[in-house]
């Protein structure tokens, strides 16, 4: 810092007839400043020259955010990771873009931040959690969940009683994602909430909070007309471990969605149910693939003798979906709705 020298942002070079021109941190705030000043309609002193070098630097920077909205996992990550080197007018822009008038432009910015993943972003969100959108309110919640910081569990258990179901259904997301247990007993209320999205949200949430007074309402869960709900209801009941819920859970080994009697059949292993090996044996002989890997592994967690046999069978399965392809016996896979 004491160097003299300018910090150059490696993202931030244009090349002009073979010359590469670098901008400095100063030359940034500088610019973000013009721009906001300009847009504002307040006189200033700056020059046209700055005002539109501002503007093509603000042009970039939507740009830039665009490519972490609409881009591909390593796309946005990248994107994400450039931008948060780049440090504090970045924020400066996305918090200007959190007033703008048109709401998917106030959603994408709430978006990005969360992306960028800087605890600096938290109070823009904070003040988010009250824009008249529901659509932004619900991004800004889900961004807070990505800074990971259990201090915004506060204002966010304030988000489960919101007007708007996609809010109430991310609040509840988010909570169980931060191990928030002191508001365990406000997600408990939205598993009679009007709203599937909600409900199943709420389900997975106090599974990952490992909630054993909702082990009744999970197991009620597990007769849902919707398959999603069953599913998310298998894997908390899995999760939280109660012995309580093993007769449910074995009979959702039956059930007539997949992903259910693949939950179930994970569920089953992790809970240690030696009395569902002769279900599990026959599992691995369902005709989905994660069905029979999610069968296979929990037999080899019980570490059954009587299951030796079967799981040898399968070594010559030759079908396309069969156990050469081994990805879903090594790893068992769970969809979460």
């Amino acid at each position: 810092c004491g160097s003299g020298k300018p910090h150059h942002f490696p993202l931030l070079i244009e090349e002009r007839n073979n010359q590469v021109k670098r901008y400095t941190k100063w030359d940034v705030g500088r610019f973000l400043l013009v721009a906001i000043l300009c847009a504002s309609a307040i006189p200033c002193f700056a020059s046209s020259k700055d005002a539109q070098t501002a503007e093509d630097y603000v042009q970039k920077l939507r740009a830039l955010t665009g490519r972490v909205v609409k881009g591909d996992m390593e796309t946005r990550r990248t994107t994400a990771k450039l931008l948060r080197d780049m440090g504090k007018p970045v924020l400066q822009y996305l918090d200007s873009e959190l007033g703008a008038p048109e709401p998917e432009r106030r959603r994408q910015a709430a978006f990005v931040i969360g992306e960028i993943g800087t605890p600096a972003g938290r109070g823009s969100l904070t003040s988010a959690l009250k824009d008249r959108d529901g659509t932004v309110r619900a991004a800004a919640v889900s961004a807070l969940g990505k800074l990971g910081e259990k201090e915004s569990a506060q204002e966010i258990a304030a988000m489960l009683t919101d007007r708007d179901e996609r809010v109430r259904a991310e609040s509840a997301r988010v909570l169980g994602e931060l191990r928030a247990t002191g508001h365990v007993e406000q997600i408990e209320r939205l598993l009679c909430d009007p709203s599937e999205k909600v409900r199943s949200n709420a389900i997975q949430a106090v599974g990952n909070l490992r909630d054993r007074n909702a082990v009744t309402s999970l197991f009620h869960a597990l007769d849902s007309p919707s398959a999603g709900i069953r599913n998310n209801a298998a894997i908390a009941l899995g999760k939280i471990g109660d012995p309580s819920a093993l007769p449910g859970i074995r009979k959702a080994l039956a059930d007539s969605d997949q992903w259910v009697r693949s939950s179930a059949a994970a569920a089953l292993g992790a809970m240690g149910d030696e009395e569902a090996i002769p279900s599990l044996i026959k599992a691995t002989a369902d005709k989905n693939p994660y069905v029979r890997g999610s069968a296979v592994a929990a037999l080899g967690a019980l570490k059954s003798q009587s299951a030796i046999a079967p799981l040898c069978a399968l070594l010559d399965d030759q079908s396309p979906s069969g156990f050469f392809i081994l990805e879903p016996y090594r790893q068992t896979e769970v969809r979460e709705e």
